[in-house]
């Protein structure tokens, strides 16, 4: 079929001008979604070598301003001994820091969107240095959980500028790689957190880790400012579908052409009310965040549980420095979501575009998520009963860890990605829905989870986490490979494709 004979609504794109079937294509054939303008400013007109500084610039800052948050695991024993608190208080640390890293970015992307990425992140930086300065020189537990939720705040932009940058610079073929590197910049800083901190807890001194933290932050910010140009750009031009020959109904790029520059209220309901908005009206957002939720959720479930398990003088008896290295296992995975996730959901996905007439539908990424839900399956079983039967370590560690490690950043990278390329206009305002929904049931994990393991063994709260993940994962490949684009033909008029 033809590429003009599709029904092409948003998340539908022509991707092969000339529908040729073959899979090895040349790059003339594809069709750029968006169309850059002509205006040398554009960024999607920079060099190459541009567009690396900056998303360099953005991985250091997201690596380093989440390295924080998870960093408690390690520490727990002893920040149970100095400050005389029990374990769920001491995870109260970790609660703090996830719950405002999640609800901060209903201020964080209005402004990323009223006054620029740059401006905003080179100020959450800031906020995250003094804040790890006050961590540092806390005396008392009250002053550290203030700490760590003004930390919360600055870390919070890495919960969805990147995003939004990796929007503004590149095309539509290139942004799954961009979004794996994302995920893999965010949880490499919430693996090595924990490394760095039991080994400088141990050997030094806690406070320590926080003052490495500044460090490493204060020169991030130095980067922010001096090499990383605005990526904001309002761009009035028809749409690559157009430039294709195929024709869109209700065209959204002439929607906006039509409308001009927007005006505060429209800027209002898009940046405050639209992630609250399509969280719960559109099904494919709402699927998408559970399914992210919950994959890093399973991390946060073995996170939670390390210091239980492997602190206990029996069987394994670990020290915290030791507890740290555990999460090498999580780096090690990670590496391979990120070289797999990305490559394997864009080459998938265009693979099935030549098949369909050179026309892409952002279903056609989804099966890619098929192998890490049974990473995930397999990495939580191996985990769960490893922790109550009392495997080896190796077991627990290399294996249950390493596939977690490897779903962690594979799930989320594929669902956020699809939701992404439903609704293109709106990538900020997707990473604030599935942080909220993440960072909630997280937040709320702290209060039960470390107690239900203690009271009726770990097998129940692990597996509990593995059925989430992968019963909704399951559902939306279920659901939305046959009728996804049912679904975004239902929101297709919505005024926010065009906001």
């Amino acid at each position: 079929m033809a590429p003009n004979d599709k029904e092409l609504i948003p998340g539908t794109e022509v991707i092969f001008r000339d529908g040729n079937l073959s899979t090895d294509s040349r790059i003339g054939d594809l069709v750029l979604i968006p169309q850059p303008s002509e205006n040398l400013n554009d960024p999607l007109n920079w060099s190459p070598t541009w567009k690396i500084i900056v998303i360099v610039n953005q991985f250091v800052f997201v690596f380093v301003s989440i390295m924080t948050p998870l960093c408690i695991a390690p520490m727990t024993l002893i920040l149970e001994a100095e400050f005389h608190k029990t374990l769920p208080e001491v995870n109260m640390l970790f609660g703090a820091a996830a719950i405002t890293l999640g609800y901060a970015n209903f201020i964080i992307v209005p402004c990323a969107n009223v006054v620029g990425r740059r401006p905003v992140i080179a100020i959450c930086g800031l906020i995250c240095v003094l804040a790890n300065v006050w961590q540092a020189c806390a005396t008392s537990y009250p002053s550290l959980i203030g700490a760590r939720v003004i930390s919360g705040v600055g870390a919070a932009a890495n919960e969805s500028i990147m995003p939004m940058v990796v929007a503004d610079m590149l095309f539509v073929h290139q942004r799954g790689r961009s979004t794996a590197l994302y995920f893999w910049a965010y949880f490499m800083g919430l693996f090595i957190g924990p490394i760095i901190s039991g080994a400088v807890a141990s050997q030094i001194s806690w406070r320590w880790f926080f003052w490495i933290c500044t460090i490493l932050q204060a020169v991030s910010l130095i980067f922010i400012v001096v090499a990383h140009p605005e990526t904001k750009y309002q761009r009035y031009t028809h749409s690559a579908t157009a430039t294709a020959g195929a024709t869109l109904p209700g065209s959204i790029s002439a929607k906006a052409h039509e409308s001009g520059e927007r005006v505060p209220s429209s800027l209002i309901w898009r940046d405050i009310l639209s992630p609250l908005r399509i969280l719960f009206l559109y099904p494919i957002v709402t699927w998408a965040s559970l399914a992210m939720g919950f994959a890093a959720n399973s991390l946060l479930a073995l996170n939670l549980t390390q210091a239980q398990v492997f602190g206990a003088p029996h069987p394994y008896g670990f020290t915290p420095d030791q507890i740290g290295f555990v999460n090498f296992s999580f780096v090690v995975g990670a590496a391979i979501a990120l070289v797999t996730a990305g490559p394997l959901s864009d080459y998938i996905a265009l693979r099935s575009a030549r098949s369909n007439g050179g026309v892409l539908e952002a279903e056609m990424r989804l099966p890619a998520l098929i192998p890490y839900v049974v990473v995930n399956l397999v990495g939580m079983v191996i985990t769960a009963v490893g922790y109550q039967r009392s495997w080896p370590w190796p077991a627990i560690v290399v294996v249950g860890y390493g596939l977690v490690g490897v779903q962690v950043v594979g799930i989320p990278t594929i669902a956020i990605a699809y939701a992404v390329d439903c609704y293109k206009a709106l990538p900020g305002e997707v990473m604030i829905a599935a942080t909220v929904v993440k960072n909630t049931f997280g937040f709320g994990m702290i209060f039960f989870y470390n107690d239900w393991a203690a009271r009726s063994g770990y097998i129940a709260p692990v597996l509990l986490l593995m059925a989430l993940t992968v019963g909704f994962s399951v559902l939306g490949l279920a659901v939305f490979i046959p009728f996804g684009k049912q679904f975004r033909r239902w929101t297709k008029d919505s005024k926010l494709h065009a906001l």
